[in-house]
């Protein structure tokens, strides 16, 4: 039963060899591996790793590549394996589908940016993920959004790419996201029923389910 329990855990479970080889790993973190370099989770855990036997848990937001966590445990019994299981965040965010229109998001990034730029001076810099399609979202709070980031700013960076590693469920369909990562300064809480915003040290995240038509039923 327990071994039943860690397979199907939704956190990613992995034990180290003293050689820094995987000598077991859950189906989650089976997926999570196969994005990431081994090697930088292997000395991750050895430098967070209790002094001396035993389990040390911390609560932390920590990222490797595209995937981000709120924290970690890490133990052992023995010198010869270690293990860590690293926590996803849980928390759920409501999203809504109401008043969708089908927008090119780069090109309103751009308005944005032309706009914010008529009422004050802000440098941007802009890497635009070419590939990604036009998608349904609701235009006004897209808008409102950037232009309450945007203000008082005197830098941005902005990128846009699929994010692969997540997908959110909304209204029981599973829909892929797409990432507006700004680098800027942080000057307020901002929120949002139509994305997930997510506040980092060097800027915010904006999630946005990627929903291309309207009642499509995205099973992937």
């Amino acid at each position: 039963m327990f071994e039943f329990l860690i397979e199907y855990d939704i956190n990613p479970v992995i034990i180290f060899n003293e050689k820094g080889h995987i000598f077991y790993c859950n189906q989650e973190a089976e997926i999570f591996l196969s994005y990431v370099n081994v090697k930088d989770i292997f000395n991750f855990t050895i430098q967070h790793a209790p002094l001396k036997e035993g389990i040390k848990t911390e609560f932390k937001n920590i990222n490797f590549g595209e995937f981000f966590f709120n924290g970690y445990s890490i133990g052992y019994q023995e010198d010869s394996k270690i293990g860590i299981r690293l926590f996803i965040n849980t928390k759920k965010h409501q999203f809504t589908l109401e008043n969708l229109e089908k927008v090119d998001l780069n090109k309103l990034i751009d308005f944005a940016i032309q706009y914010i730029n008529l009422k004050q001076k802000t440098k941007f810099k802009i890497y635009p993920d070419l590939s990604i399609e036009k998608v349904y979202i609701s235009k006004k709070e897209f808008l409102q959004t950037l232009f309450e980031i945007f203000e008082n700013q005197k830098k941005v960076e902005i990128y846009t790419k699929f994010n692969i590693a997540e997908v959110v469920k909304i209204k029981e369909k599973k829909y892929s996201l797409i990432e507006i990562i700004l680098k800027c300064e942080l000057f307020k809480e901002i929120e949002s029923k139509y994305f997930e915003i997510i506040k980092k040290n060097n800027g915010y995240i904006i999630k946005v389910p990627f929903i291309k038509e309207k009642n499509e039923n995205n099973n992937t």
